[in-house]
């Protein structure tokens, strides 16, 4: 069901973005949101945090990838 091309394996990749809300991050959204990405063949493979000021994150990237099929 992968895509093969010359022997190798193809995947398309996405990058999340969250953002810092009011209340902080909304990690129910961010988990409906994996979810349903899940349900389309995606999966999680990293993050990215990126640190502002004193260490704070006010974003949260989330690197996704499926097969091309």
């Amino acid at each position: 069901m992968s895509t093969f091309e010359h022997g190798v394996l193809k995947f398309e990749h996405r990058v999340l973005k969250f953002t810092w809300g009011w209340k902080g991050f909304d990690y129910a959204a961010m988990e409906k949101e994996l979810n349903e990405l899940g349900a389309q063949g995606w999966e999680a493979v990293g993050t990215i945090v990126p640190s502002v000021g004193a260490g704070q994150s006010i974003e949260i990237g989330i690197i996704v990838k499926r097969s091309l099929a």
